[in-house]
């Protein structure tokens, strides 16, 4: 007999709520299981949902809002390219910005070549 079980180790999120700009996304990400941190999930996750939003949204900027004392989820971002753009000294949050130019977004679809798709 074979068994497997699979468990929801946290979300990723795409909001686009920006009615001047259709073309950017705010993402975040939660790995609230600790002991499923550090194994590239997050980046996995985070990568394949701005994979889906560029290819069915025409997303062209990504945005992420993260607490400055989230160091993990900061170096995470900044290793996928993000920049900062800005810091609220009121949230203590820093922003950060990735533009998807043309090579971001062709290494951002071919994410997608491989993943099984649902009819």
């Amino acid at each position: 007999m074979v068994s497997s079980f699979a468990a929801m180790v946290g979300d990723v999120n795409i909001y686009m709520n920006d009615l001047d700009n259709l073309e950017l996304a705010e993402v975040e990400i939660m790995i609230a299981e600790p002991k499923s941190r550090g194994k590239g999930l997050a980046k996995d996750a985070v990568l394949m949902m701005m994979a889906y939003a560029v290819e069915n949204f025409g997303i062209h900027v990504f945005r992420a809002k993260i607490g400055e004392s989230n160091g993990a989820s900061l170096r995470l971002f900044q290793k996928l390219g993000f920049e900062d753009i800005s810091y609220s000294e009121i949230f203590k949050e820093v922003t950060l910005e990735l533009p998807v130019e043309n090579a971001k977004r062709e290494e951002l679809l071919v994410l997608t070549a491989n993943v099984v798709r649902h009819p």
